[in-house]
Order: structure tokens, then sequence, then C-alpha cells
């Protein structure tokens, strides 16, 4: 999409931006190039997802196959997502988030990161309770069940 075809006033009114922080932001090509493919109807049905891959030890009781949805790379769909997860297994979801986004506003597949497992924050048995490792990948809207 291009510059002149992106409704930049519809941008700045749902950022609540003022006039002066619409110029800023536009005026970093960087951000100026972005917005229009952040804010597109197609990246609201792409699916950043989070998958336990291994659980051992688990206090929160998460399991394999357990699953967090955040439709557009950052809005956590808690229809599609599994109830129980620990606030030690969503630190390291950020940066994997960030990562995944950034790929795919670059126009590179996000599901080709070199890092795209992260563990929680806990240690494990010996020196805590357990440890979570979970896969990062994106799935379309339409290979999302419901």
């Amino acid at each position: 999409m291009s510059d002149k075809e992106f409704d930049w006033k519809r941008f700045q009114r749902h950022l609540d931006y003022s006039d002066e922080e619409l110029e800023n932001f536009r005026g970093d090509p960087r951000k100026a190039r972005a917005a229009p493919k952040l804010f597109s109807r197609e990246v609201t049905k792409k699916f950043l997802v989070f998958e336990v891959v291994k659980s051992h030890g688990c206090a929160a009781r998460m399991k394999v196959g357990d699953r967090l949805f955040f439709r557009g790379f950052a809005i956590l769909d808690l229809k599609r997502s599994n109830p129980t997860w620990c606030a030690h297994a969503l630190a390291a979801i950020p940066s994997i988030a960030n990562m995944a986004l950034d790929r795919y506003i670059a126009g590179l597949d996000p599901d080709d990161m070199v890092y795209n497992h992260i563990p929680c924050l806990d240690v494990g048995a010996e020196h805590g309770w357990g440890q979570v490792i979970m896969k990062a990948y994106v799935q379309d809207e339409s290979e999302v069940n419901d």
C-alpha cells in the first residue's frame, strides 16, 4: 500500500495522536513504511502462536499443546488461548513477538526465525520448580481452529 493510499487521518485517530505527533511519526521513514503494513487488514488475519512443546514439573500445570494466540502479532485472543498460563512463561514472549512482527513488516517469513523457541523463567527441578519450553509460529486465520 502506498503512502497516498494509507489513511493517515484514521491512523491518527486510532492512536489519538496530535498533529505534531503524527508529523513526527511520518517523519521517521522506518515507522512511516511500517504503519501501512501493521495496520492492514492482512495483518489482522495473522496469529502469532506460542505453543508449549515441553513441560516438566510446571507448578501451573502447563502442558504440551497449550497455546496462546496473538492476533496481528500482538493482541491476545482470550477466546482461542488456553486459560492457564503462568507469568513466568510470559516473560520472553515480547522479544519473540517483536522479532516476528519486524520480519513480517520487512517482507520476510516470520516462521523462518532462527530463535523460535523460548523457555519460561523457571530453571527446573534442580534449582526451581519446573521448566516449560514454547515454540513460536505464525498461522493465518483460516488455519486457526476455533
